[in-house]
């Protein structure tokens, strides 16, 4: 129950963080549910969408090769890179540690601060009527 109880938490936790984003991508856990490491495809909750950033994840797992228990729940801290992000945790229900990698649509912050940054384009100067007169006209 004490577990159980700690995964609902973390996995509400990670919604407190502004720009939440998902992860699909692929795990292993070693040990796993009869000893062996397992490979599994997984699904999780990250916290932070922007690129280069410490993330906070929760998620779950499916582990198709496993002969006994072919799922997993797991509560991990890892790096949001370009489109990917690499986590590190625990699975609960494998009882085991666990790593994922995984595609998450990121968000650039830097292009956001160079287009802040950047000073407005200048407007073209009018041109003043010039003072001369046309030729042939005011000639006497």
């Amino acid at each position: 129950m004490k577990k159980m109880t700690a995964v609902c938490l973390l996995s509400a936790a990670t919604f407190c963080f502004a720009g939440p984003a998902g992860m699909f991508g692929v795990s292993y856990t070693w040990g796993g549910s009869i000893g062996n490491g397992e490979v599994g495809l997984s699904a999780k909750v990250i916290s932070d969408n922007k690129e280069d950033k410490v993330i906070a994840a929760a998620g779950v797992s499916y582990y198709p090769w496993a002969p006994v228990n072919k799922f997993g729940a797991d509560v991990s801290a890892g790096y949001l890179f370009d489109g990917v992000a690499l986590t590190a945790g625990w699975d609960f229900i494998q009882s085991d540690w666990q790593v994922a990698a995984g595609y998450v649509n990121t968000v650039d912050d830097d292009n956001d601060h160079e287009n802040a940054s950047a000073p407005p384009a200048e407007e073209p100067a009018e041109e003043e009527p010039s003072s001369k007169t046309p030729p042939g006209e005011g000639e006497t």
